[in-house]
């Protein structure tokens, strides 16, 4: 198997599991601010040095304006609303809500907020509505998801998914180094210690160590870092085909948090999954396709 094909599928499956690490800490007891410090702690550490070297002082490079947006769109904030959406709903909801609605809010965003013509298929589109009505249908249903205030962890994860959306598009209409941007956000979101500090104190770690490492190794590290930098490779090896890596990721979150949460996959939640992959897939294939018609 070509290495590029190889980390192209690991991204998928670090990206796929976030939410169901998250729903792991959250059944040990760590809330989303917790997690949300310790990722942070991590990933901010680990990056102080190379954002120190490309410069704090004009933001990497960004600019400010551009770095306190960014940093406002996936920082602390954006960790608090992903990671509370798995204290209500399955993480099974998160790896295919969150992941089926960026497209959707990107599409729409470059679409209308920027005014850019950017091609999108209705056909993906109705692929990726119709799965999120089953899966969205079915925490409306069920009584026990319904008691459970599942359908709040959905609304986090579709709040999440524009923010994550608008980030990107942002990122792709400023023509920012990917790499910048991730280590100014982590540098910054360390500035999320002291208010936690405050008002939590040291709660956070009073969990089990084994918990805490896990946490911050996966989000901070993994996730944060590891995860960015590798897609980057990825795609620097096979062009805008990376792509297709993406509509791996809920595959791998919905089979992981049966196996590892033993979470339930009714029918109308694999229905929506097949959809959404089905949706992605496509969409992705006309990105793929894009250049060609353009050479």
């Amino acid at each position: 198997m070509p290495s590029s094909i190889f980390y192209g599928v690991l991204v998928a499956l670090i990206w796929g599991a976030q939410p169901v690490v998250s729903r792991y800490g959250f059944q040990l007891g760590l809330n989303a601010a917790d997690a949300t410090l310790v990722r942070y702690l991590a990933s901010g550490l680990l990056m102080l040095p190379y954002a120190w070297r490309r410069g704090l002082g004009d933001a990497c490079g960004l600019g400010w304006r551009k770095g306190l947006c960014l940093f406002l769109l996936s920082g602390p904030l954006f960790s608090l609303i992903l990671i509370g959406g798995v204290s209500y709903a399955p993480a099974s909801h998160g790896a295919l809500i969150h992941p089926a609605l960026v497209p959707l809010f990107g599409a729409l965003i470059s679409r209308f907020g920027l005014r850019r013509q950017e091609r999108f298929s209705l056909i993906s589109m109705g692929l990726l509505l119709a799965g999120l009505l089953l899966i969205g249908g079915d925490s409306l249903m069920d009584g026990h998801a319904l008691a459970s205030g599942a359908w709040r962890g959905d609304l986090l994860f579709v709040l999440s998914a524009l923010m994550w959306a608008l980030y990107m598009v942002l990122n792709k209409s400023w023509n920012t180094r990917p790499l910048d941007v991730v280590a100014l956000v982590q540098v910054l979101s360390l500035s999320y210690v002291l208010p936690y500090l405050l008002l939590h104190g040291m709660h956070a770690f009073e969990h089990p160590p084994g918990l805490l490492v896990l946490q911050a190794f996966y989000h901070g590290v993994l996730v944060s870092v590891v995860g960015v930098a590798l897609f980057n490779w990825v795609v620097s090896r096979l062009g805008v085909k990376a792509l297709m890596f993406n509509a791996l990721s809920p595959l791998f979150g919905v089979a992981l948090s049966s196996l590892l949460l033993q979470e339930s996959l009714k029918p109308s939640l694999l229905m929506g999954a097949a959809l959404i992959v089905a949706g992605l897939v496509w969409s992705l294939r006309g990105a793929r396709q894009a250049p060609q018609t353009q050479s």
